[in-house]
């Protein structure tokens, strides 16, 4: 691509959300808007090859590529630590919890459901149970829900504390092993120019996304700060890994087509999508269709960098000058009616500033045959 002299300058800063989806079914995995710093760095071996007298460089056969992003947000997330981990996120978790019970006899009864605490087996025949702050384990029955061991004395109010689930409480399972998750990843940046078109030089000019195919999570900290005096962030640093495209070359001497991702800069604003194209044209000349037939209008985009690119047909508008000798669709395809020539105009449907005039047009001369 041939770059354009004295192109607008864009910068980039700031990082406006992530997204993070299953490969398989497409479902999203984790999400946040709440990110405080992103990164993405590159490595490679430049693999030179020295030879000669005083061994210079002769070439270099690059090997080895990392690709990698340290994405740190500010909220808290379960969600990306299951990435991290690989572990079972869920809800109904076990947490403990204190309840005041007035004793009517010598021995209490909790109301709730016990349930073994965390690393307690669940077919002890107690549960962890303790009553005020002495700190003593006098168990729970969790059939009869009575406190064992302890002597109450009547009409006295104790606080017991034991462990029971909770249906809204998230619970991962952090396994010993961990089998990080293998992700879609998407990161969205801001972008600004500092010389634009618009009357608000330095505003935002769009967006860069950073698109990563498959990205492994094992490079993330699963870990939680409590710090009395900062907030606890959240990890979703991960390490592309190589994916491949579909080879459709057939050939024994193909390049290889795996890669490790994609940037994006997509501008925003009025006609953004416009932005970059500086005309509308047709390629190969007058096009001939015989009587009955049809063919699709060769009609293309000309980039800043003088690089092609087909446009969306809905974008266009396609107009025959003779109907009566060919038609063209809202798709711009040309059909042949009766032998003759006449032309077709293709029209952007975005218009100049404050005029009903398309902002690009050209036309196409077609030659219908018997």
């Amino acid at each position: 691509m041939a770059v354009k002299l004295n192109n607008s300058p864009i910068y980039i800063k700031g990082t406006a959300e992530m997204w993070v989806h299953d490969i398989v079914t497409g479902e999203l995995l984790g999400h946040s808007n709440k990110i405080d710093t992103s990164n993405f760095t590159s490595s490679v071996n430049a693999g030179e090859i020295r030879a000669g007298l005083g061994a210079p460089i002769v070439m270099q056969i690059p090997d080895s590529s990392t690709f990698s992003g340290e994405v740190t947000a500010a909220d808290f997330s379960l969600s990306a630590r299951q990435l991290i981990t690989g572990g079972t996120l869920k809800y109904n978790g076990t947490v403990p919890v204190m309840e005041k019970i007035l004793a009517t006899t010598t021995t209490l009864k909790i109301t709730g459901m016990p349930v073994a605490a965390y690393g307690e087996a669940s077919t002890n025949e107690t549960y962890s149970c303790y009553v005020g702050d002495d700190g003593i384990n006098y168990g729970v029955n969790p059939t009869t829900k009575e406190i064992q061991g302890f002597t109450a004395e009547v009409g006295k109010e104790y606080c017991v504390t034991y462990y029971t689930e909770i249906a809204s409480a998230q619970e991962l399972t952090i396994p010993s092993s961990f089998n990080p998750t293998v992700a879609r990843v998407t990161v969205k940046m801001a972008a600004y120019s500092s010389q634009g078109k618009s009357a608000m030089n330095g505003s935002r000019s769009g967006y860069l996304f950073v698109y990563i195919p498959r990205a492994s999570f094992a490079s993330g900290d699963v870990g939680v700060n409590g710090s009395q005096t900062e907030t606890s962030t959240t990890s979703w640093s991960f390490q592309a890994m190589s994916y491949d495209e579909a080879d459709v070359t057939c050939s024994m001497c193909a390049n290889d087509n795996s890669v490790f991702g994609y940037m994006v800069y997509a501008p925003c604003g009025v006609n953004a999508e416009m932005s970059a194209v500086t005309n509308l044209i047709t390629v190969g000349g007058a096009i001939a269709v015989a009587v009955g037939e049809t063919k699709q209008t060769p009609v293309f985009y000309v980039m800043e960098d003088n690089s092609l690119v087909t446009p969306k047909y809905t974008d266009l508008t396609f107009t025959s000058a003779a109907p009566a000798t060919a038609t063209v669709s809202e798709e711009g395809v040309i059909s042949g009616v009766a032998a003759g020539t006449t032309t077709i105009t293709i029209a952007t449907k975005v218009k100049k500033n404050n005029s009903e005039e398309p902002l690009y047009s050209t036309t196409l001369n077609v030659t219908v045959t018997e």
